[in-house]
């Protein structure tokens, strides 16, 4: 498992922290949803590629023939070679909600099946795609479920057979009341990544005004999940392997009528776009920081109204819980949505706080030195545990997400080999409040810092 969780600070703050820690990060997938409706305020080549490393197009869709349809000027060779020229991919999504006219048809044809899987082939080939993304909102049946199956193990064998570099991914659901008709056992083995749906958790359907895409259940044990619940219930109860699930992050919010988070709702609620929602801090609305979903929202001066949202804080959360989870990446929907004065703030705390960093090696401990710290999150006891390369002192300390000690936990001569360390909150001197922390293990040789989260 890797390190967990920044908390509320600056990004400067978290690139300082990055810079010193001695765990390296690693990078994953991010893919990225480019939607047609954005091209003309933020063209491709402000895509920040040195973080999106999958662009997904959206969208086009089958109609009842087989043909691919699409919005108005979306298809253009320029793109590809923009994506192409950074080492991206480039992929051409196909449904997305209110588009799933023709899917059911096509896919229950043998002949449709192939004429549209030929269609794509030759959009592949004349707009430089690197594959199709399918996002059929939703199959509703298990004879749409079977088709399904059958679409896809087709359309994997064409692809083979055209180009092996060709990639098929697919955008779904995250609890039974449409994952039910999705046969991941068998789509797994054909698919080469699924992007996680988790947002819309709360919506105008809901029995109160929740937040959007809680990290966890806000309040506890609300029935309707949160991002934590999703995983669980793609990896658990459908068993697809950690690797191939990519966690979604919105980057967009709700705006609800009601008087605070999780209360009773009334009216429309209303898709907000992030970059609407900073400039109204300050300006008639406070913020607020929800510490059991991990996510801010915004009370209305006059308590009329909320917004549930995602800030750079609490997609870095989800960053950090896509790592400790082992996911094989992130997911947005969508870019350009989190353009600012201040730039590209949500996408910049995905590199911050996801992708490889750049850190000074120097006394960094050679060879194979490890560390790791669980659970995590964790509620009152920790076993911290690593591999010394040779005996010596070490001190083991407790810091604070703003770098400021604590406490010393451990001090003494430890001997080379495995070492285990059990930590307990309640045997500290001085307590401390739910949040993230950093442990840190000193010596003469050995160095090392790792972030992890404390939940009472």
């Amino acid at each position: 498992m890797n390190t967990l969780f920044f908390l509320k600070t600056p990004l400067k703050l978290n690139r300082l922290l990055l810079l010193i820690s001695f765990n390296m990060l690693f990078g994953q997938r991010v893919v990225g949803y480019y939607p047609q409706w954005v091209q003309s305020g933020f063209p491709i080549s402000n895509i920040d590629l040195s973080v999106v490393t999958h662009v997904n197009h959206a969208f086009a869709w089958p109609d009842e023939n087989a043909n691919i349809q699409s919005y108005d000027n979306m298809f253009n060779a320029s793109n590809a070679q923009t994506i192409h020229g950074q080492g991206r991919k480039f992929l051409l999504t196909l449904g997305g909600w209110g588009n799933d006219v023709g899917f059911a048809t096509v896919a229950a044809s043998p002949s449709l099946r192939i004429t549209f899987i030929d269609n794509l082939i030759d959009i592949c080939d004349t707009y430089g795609y690197d594959g199709v993304d399918l996002d059929w909102e939703h199959p509703n049946s298990s004879e749409n479920s079977q088709n399904l199956n059958l679409l896809v193990a087709e359309m994997d064998s064409m692809f083979d057979a055209h180009d092996s570099q060709l990639l098929i991914t697919m955008a779904v659901p995250v609890s039974n009341w449409s994952g039910q008709w999705y046969d991941f056992p068998f789509l797994k083995s054909h698919v080469d990544f699924f992007n996680a749906m988790t947002y819309d958790m709360h919506g105008g359907w809901s029995s109160h005004a929740g937040h959007n895409s809680p990290l966890f259940q806000s309040p506890p044990g609300d029935p309707d999940g949160s991002c934590s619940t999703a995983i669980g219930y793609l990896v658990t109860t459908r068993g697809i392997p950690r690797s191939q699930i990519n966690l979604g992050l919105p980057f967009w919010g709700k705006k609800y009528q009601a008087t605070d988070i999780n209360e009773s709702f009334s009216g429309d609620v209303i898709d907000m776009w992030y970059y609407e929602i900073p400039p109204l801090i300050g300006n008639g609305w406070s913020y607020q920081w929800d510490s059991n979903a991990f996510c801010p929202y915004l009370i209305k001066d006059d308590q009329s109204r909320i917004i549930t949202y995602d800030d750079p804080e609490s997609i870095g959360y989800k960053c950090e819980y896509a790592k400790d989870q082992d996911l094989g990446g992130v997911m947005i929907w969508a870019l350009g949505y989190d353009v600012t004065v201040d730039g590209q703030e949500l996408i910049e705390s995905i590199g911050v706080n996801y992708l490889d960093s750049p850190i000074d090696e120097k006394g960094m401990v050679p060879g194979q030195f490890s560390m790791r710290a669980y659970p995590n999150p964790f509620n009152s006891n920790c076993i911290i545990e690593f591999e010394l390369l040779q005996d010596e002192f070490l001190n083991i300390d407790l810091y604070s997400i703003r770098g400021e000690f604590i406490e010393r936990l451990h001090s003494g001569n430890e001997k080379k080999g495995a070492r285990r360390y059990a930590w307990s909150v309640n045997g500290m001197e001085n307590e401390i409040s739910s949040g993230v922390f950093f442990i840190s293990v000193n010596g003469m040789v050995t160095n090392a810092i790792q972030k992890i989260m404390y939940l009472k």
